[in-house]
């Protein structure tokens, strides 16, 4: 209860402190019959409507009409999403994006991995902490376009660039600013990067795959970097890291009291209705 509603849940305990487990069972009660009391009003006023339109539909009115054809187009729409939940549930789960470790110029940083990104991009915030900003060369200054509109600085060359234990010599282009796209990245290792890396998108494997040459070029060693899960990454990337339980709670409970507001005004207006 205090997951799924936590204003009842509070309520519930608060009774329960005030009157013992009766008091705690009436105010569940109570909740139970407002939420019984408020769906059978809904329900009686969607008949109401409902038997309204079939009348007017035998006469041929053009409103009733498109009132059916939706309800039809939104049943179909709901058998879809039964059959949807019931064979692909995993289509409802949240779709985590790219992401790997790395260490550039000695400092960590995670990676976005994005083959849609022409080049690897660096935010200026970024190329600050990692002490990259003096080696920025200001010739290469310019727009980029993929991740957003916004100015680039310049480009380093040669940025030394750590995934587990390989280095790789890596080419980055400076962009104005705290983040990239949605600023919500500091680093976006694009498809120059995975190109003269020879690197491969493994989704079985859950890993970027480098490819790593031998002495003389006469081997080839590939080496996965694993692509981070969710508790690895913040919430402003996608994952649970810094999640607050406390927070969370708090914003549904904010829109559960707006819901019951607005389920009490169309309730007021039923009854002013009839």
């Amino acid at each position: 209860m205090n997951h799924h509603t936590p204003a009842l849940a509070r309520n519930v305990i608060a009774a329960h402190e005030a009157g013992g487990i009766e008091g705690a069972i009436r105010t569940w009660r109570e909740s139970v019959m407002k939420g019984m009391v408020s769906g059978m009003m809904n329900a009686l006023e969607q008949k109401k409507i409902e038997g309204d339109m079939s009348r007017r539909l035998e006469t041929g009115d053009e409103e009733a009409k498109k009132y059916f054809k939706e309800k039809e187009a939104k049943a179909k729409v709901e058998e879809q999403y039964r059959s949807m939940v019931e064979d692909y549930p995993e289509s409802l789960g949240h779709i985590l994006m790219l992401y790997i470790n790395t260490t550039l110029n000695g400092v960590p940083i995670q990676a976005f991995v994005d083959s849609g990104a022409q080049q690897s991009i660096l935010s200026e915030e970024a190329a600050k902490k990692c002490g990259l900003i003096d080696l920025v060369d200001t010739r290469f200054a310019g727009k980029a376009v993929g991740v957003g509109v916004g100015k680039i600085l310049g480009r380093v060359h040669l940025a030394p660039l750590q995934i587990g234990p390989h280095f790789f010599p890596c080419s980055l282009s400076v962009m104005e600013g705290a983040g990239l796209g949605d600023k919500n990245m500091e680093f976006l290792f694009g498809l120059d990067m995975l190109r003269r890396h020879r690197c491969r998108i493994d989704l079985e494997l859950n890993a970027l795959v480098l490819s790593i040459s031998g002495v003389n070029g006469e081997s080839t060693e590939h080496y996965p970097a694993m692509f981070l899960h969710e508790f690895d990454l913040d919430q402003k990337k996608g994952g649970t890291r810094d999640f607050d339980a406390k927070k969370s709670n708090e914003e549904i409970e904010k829109l559960e009291k707006m819901h019951t507001e607005e389920n009490n005004i169309d309730m007021d207006d039923t009854r002013k209705k009839e």
